[in-house]
């Protein structure tokens, strides 16, 4: 998991956008991100000033305390992405589990399955159908279907 810096600014809410928005600060716009929840218990509005404090991500900061003269300082609790299916404990996934579940579901597969940290992808068609890049969790469940990208599997594709 990417270990993102934490920030902390204040300035002037220039556009909002839900629970997004933007903050001129130190000469530089930012983009802020408070989460549904947090917009509700912190309403937003255009000149506003804030100082706030958060994960800086490539895309956003992602605000976790923010402040404004005349109220109380607002924390905010976002919640960590969960990969559909994963489980609590963190289990690995069984590659032959995978391809198991693949074939229950009608599909064929082709090649060797790639195992990722929290899915295994495989390859596989159904009859004469395209190949499809299969994801599948550790629970057994194909959560996502996509075309196959070639670079990726070569040969398996022919």
């Amino acid at each position: 998991m990417p270990h993102h810096d934490t920030t902390a600014l204040s300035g002037t809410i220039q556009h909002v956008f839900a629970h997004r928005f933007t903050l001129e600060a130190d000469g530089a716009v930012h983009l802020a991100d408070l989460g549904p929840k947090g917009a509700e218990a912190f309403p937003l509005a255009a000149g506003l000033l804030v100082t706030l404090e958060g994960e800086r991500r490539p895309s956003e900061i992602k605000v976790a305390r923010i402040a404004t003269p005349g109220r109380d300082p607002v924390e905010i609790h976002h919640k960590k992405p969960n990969h559909p299916g994963k489980s609590r404990s963190e289990a690995p996934v069984d590659p032959a589990a995978a391809l198991a579940a693949v074939t229950a579901a009608g599909w064929t597969p082709s090649g060797e399955p790639r195992l990722k940290p929290k899915h295994v992808e495989v390859l596989a068609r159904r009859g004469d159908g395209a190949w499809t890049e299969l994801h599948v969790d550790a629970s057994g469940a194909i959560y996502k279907e996509k075309a196959p990208d070639a670079a990726k599997w070569g040969a398996a594709l022919a």
